[in-house]
């Protein structure tokens, strides 16, 4: 009687929902063409009538053939078992991927589910995905250790019609499928995932953590982060250990724990997150991994896959030989838009540098006038990142309004002069 009850009130909750045409509150705003507006955890607007109805499946970079060829060679490895969870709308399979020492016999091993390419065009998603497979079938240490305690169920396209089709978010019956989990009837592709869920759950061995591979429309990589408020004090603290174990091996590249933080008003009953929570808990580490989506920093798909793997281990506490990180030198020059812009109270500034030297960071305000120094020292080539933070740090009395910070990196083996470089942040109090 106490697990029919929930659920009995769960159900009432959504069928009201359904008659008043209710929603929960939206988990994000942003501002664009200088107006808020609601956009979902991707960052992409809820109204995406903006968005052209097509894009070429070449575009996208990785297409439903790509799949097919790469189905081929994972094939030849003696650690993977390929087979089909479901079928799409337009019938093509929904392939899993089963990875292990032995993936005909999984029995006692500890169990890891990612799926990507749940919106088409989040291409960046599915390239972590697929560096995650390659170190998975290799035949180093870690991967050896990891093979042997675990297995990992990997679906590499769960929207293929929607890949085929070139839709950016949505699938044949054009419905994003990322927000069909509490929908009914629920979509193919959604209701084909449910079910392997659930059956994953109910054996002897669960899912300890899920990963829900996408590409966010700002240029950063992080995880989303569900509040206490739509969770529990507890799973928000595994939340933080998590993230930030898997930050520790790439803490330029990944954002810090809390940089994007959902559910604030509660869980949305929307997403697959939300269906584990509801069901499971703090049992499972259900989360949605962001990726840089097609900016200039786009890349290092691989070091990205390697802490998420590493972080995976030591969160589940698999000792494995550690094999630390190798930060790729940047080529270029950059100086990256700070996020969250526009912010309150504090915002993260990030460039990188292909070489080593002194280093000013400084912000300014819309008259030229200096307003903080953020760095101002000799640093060695490689990625950077500082929090500008309003009213603790750095002239608490600024007022709203929009604000210049300029990067001044200068070496003796620069032929034009200093790399100078300024970008527009908005404080909004």
């Amino acid at each position: 009687m106490q697990n029919i009850l929930p659920k009995t009130i769960l159900l009432i909750v959504i069928i009201t929902m359904i008659i008043f045409n209710y929603s929960f509150p939206q988990e994000r705003t942003k501002i664009i063409n200088g107006k808020i507006v609601e956009v979902d955890k991707c960052g992409f607007p809820i109204d995406d009538s903006y968005l052209p109805k097509y894009i070429s499946p070449e575009y996208m970079g990785y297409s439903y053939d790509s799949l097919l060829a790469d189905l081929e060679q994972w094939r030849l490895s003696d650690y993977v078992k390929i087979d089909s969870i479901g079928l799409s709308v337009q019938g093509r399979p929904l392939w899993q991927l089963t990875i292990s020492s032995d993936p005909n016999d999984v029995e006692d091993k500890r169990v890891v589910h990612i799926h990507a390419r749940t919106h088409p065009q989040e291409t960046e998603g599915f390239y972590v995905t697929d560096e995650i497979i390659k170190i998975l079938l290799s035949e180093n240490n870690f991967a050896q250790t990891v093979r042997s305690n675990c297995v990992f169920y990997i679906v590499p396209m769960y929207n293929p019609d929607g890949v085929v089709l070139g839709y950016p978010r949505k699938n044949a019956n054009n419905i994003d499928l990322e927000a069909n989990w509490f929908t009914f009837p629920n979509q193919p592709e959604v209701a084909a995932l449910k079910a392997r869920f659930t059956q994953l759950m109910s054996s002897a061995n669960p899912i300890e953590v899920m990963l829900n591979m996408h590409s966010d429309s700002d240029c950063a990589r992080f995880f989303v982060c569900h509040d206490s408020a739509g969770t529990s004090p507890l799973y928000y603290s595994l939340e933080e250990n998590f993230i930030e174990g898997i930050r520790a091996y790439y803490l330029t590249g990944i954002l810090p724990w809390d940089s994007v933080v959902t559910w604030q008003g509660g869980n949305p009953l929307k997403y697959p997150e939300s269906w584990f929570w509801l069901n499971y808990a703090a049992s499972v580490m259900a989360l949605t991994y962001e990726d840089m989506y097609q900016c200039s920093l786009t890349g290092n798909f691989n070091v990205t896959a390697n802490a998420i793997l590493h972080g995976v281990m030591d969160y589940m506490n698999i000792v494995t030989d550690v094999e630390q990180v190798t930060e790729v030198t940047p080529k270029q020059f950059l100086l990256q838009q700070n996020y969250p812009n526009p912010f309150n109270p504090n915002t993260k500034i990030s460039w990188q540098s292909p070489i080593s030297g002194h280093q000013t960071l400084k912000v300014y305000d819309v008259l030229g006038n200096e307003v903080a120094t953020l760095v101002n020292e000799y640093r060695n080539a490689g990625s950077n990142e500082i929090d500008f933070n309003v009213g603790r740090d750095f002239s608490p009395n600024l007022a709203s309004g929009i604000y210049f910070y300029r990067i001044a990196i200068h070496s003796d083996i620069l032929q034009a002069g200093d790399f100078l470089d300024t970008k527009k942040m908005i404080l909004l109090k």
